[in-house]
């Protein structure tokens, strides 16, 4: 197969997935259809390159690899063994709806992180991925204030009020993105305008009502 053959497929399988360094080196080794050594090297330096942020387009990704030396020796050396063992679709970068253009571009944790004005690793710590929250019970770890409330009949209430810093990420991520997603004609809670009275009143004098939930 010829360079350029090669550079397509491997930006293929680099685009095809998450951009996590052993997801990376995967899809490529899959697609190659052996564990070369060089593979996770230069889904390595993929990965610092790209890692992080905005989903690169095939054309930057195939422009890395055209201008990486590392790709270029391992082609010199084994070029009459390398073969596409299994092909990689890339998801297709969609045309947005209308409403979506006064949502900013977020297509990665990294663009997120930017938006909000955060370290990658800050995001990490707010989105408290290891429940560090939960497992510790230690304050200083904690994302949430926490009480209880006696309720009438003997039941209680808990509740959880994000500490400040984290209340005003969720409430730029409330402003700035989610109150600007069109919601769906049948749903009419927390939305503006809409409550339990707009809910029922379609089903006033309706002589059989068919309610689905779960208990």
């Amino acid at each position: 197969m010829s360079a350029s053959s090669l550079i397509n497929a491997l930006a293929g399988a680099l685009l095809a997935g998450e951009p996590a360094p052993n997801l990376l080196y995967e899809r490529c080794q899959r697609m190659l259809g052996r564990r070369w050594r060089w593979l996770r090297p230069l889904t390595q330096r993929y990965h610092t390159k790209f890692g992080t942020g905005t989903r690169p387009r095939h054309r930057e990704v195939a422009q890395f690899l055209r201008e990486d030396s590392g790709f270029w020796q391992a082609w010199a050396k084994y070029a009459g063994e390398l073969a596409v063992a299994d092909v990689w679709t890339e998801p297709p970068f969609m045309l947005p709806p209308d409403w979506s253009r006064d949502i900013p571009p977020i297509e990665s944790t990294g663009d997120l992180a930017k938006w909000l004005g955060l370290s990658p690793g800050e995001l990490r710590w707010f989105a408290d991925l290891k429940a560090l929250g939960y497992k510790q019970r230690e304050p200083r770890l904690e994302h949430y204030h926490y009480r209880v409330l006696a309720k009438r009949f003997g039941a209680i209430r808990l509740i959880e009020a994000p500490k400040p810093r984290l209340k005003d990420l969720q409430r730029q991520i409330l402003l700035w993105i989610l109150q600007k997603l069109p919601a769906q004609p049948a749903a009419h809670g927390f939305v503006t305008g809409r409550s339990i009275r707009t809910f029922a009143a379609p089903h006033v004098g309706r002589r059989v009502v068919f309610a689905h939930g779960s208990a």
